[in-house]
């Protein structure tokens, strides 16, 4: 599914980095993937921030398949961003526990269908994005170890927390729960990802699905 397909059908929450960029791109130019345009552009961009730099137009204008004005409107993006809700002093959170990662999650046990969220954590344990991975009926939801593992490649996360609530208020793991957390744990680890935990969220509680 394209980045603007996605956005029209699952809303804008669902939008990885690089299809953020992919619909500011546009389709990039001939010869040129614009998939491949905004990855190598994300990938520009995490260097820069990562060395301590503020991302400055010859950071995007030198790649390849991104223009002047392309490299003008990313950037203003990222600056409109910051004005309207002060990204450039919010701090990342940072999860080492199941109690750091329900103070995040919590709210989905409102939901009257059942949720499953994931955090996708870098090497520091900072929280790079939060996404809702699937939702379901009050019968429960079906995942798949690749529905975790397409985010967290593509956010080039080190380690992920999943969490999903009980509409029933009871926060009480059922087996299915702990087989489906194995299958995934075992899925990550394949292609080098760690599963740091998994939350049942129900009404004021939670509690660890054992894997």
């Amino acid at each position: 599914m394209f980045p603007r397909e996605k956005f029209l059908t699952k809303g804008i929450d669902n939008l990885s980095d690089m299809d953020l960029v992919a619909i500011i791109v546009g389709r990039g130019i001939k010869g040129k993937n614009f998939l491949s345009v905004s990855k190598s552009v994300i990938n520009k961009m995490r260097k820069v921030v990562v060395r301590g730099d503020s991302i400055d137009i010859n950071d995007i204008n030198c790649v390849d398949g991104i223009g002047t004005v392309t490299a003008m409107r990313i950037l203003a993006g990222i600056e409109l961003g910051k004005r309207i809700y002060d990204l450039g002093t919010k701090e990342r959170y940072v999860v080492r526990n199941s109690g750091e990662a329900y103070e995040i999650l919590k709210d989905i046990a409102k939901k009257k269908q059942e949720h499953i969220v994931a955090l996708f954590l870098n090497s520091r344990f900072e929280v790079l994005e939060r996404r809702v991975i699937c939702i379901g009926s009050l019968d429960g939801v079906s995942i798949l170890p690749r529905d975790i593992i397409i985010p967290a490649l593509e956010l080039n996360a080190n380690s992920i927390v999943m969490a999903h609530n009980h509409p029933s208020g009871d926060a009480m793991p059922s087996t299915e729960d702990e087989d489906i957390t194995k299958r995934i744990k075992e899925g990550l680890e394949l292609v080098g990802l760690n599963l740091l935990d998994h939350i049942v969220i129900g009404d004021n509680q939670w509690q660890r699905v054992d894997f």
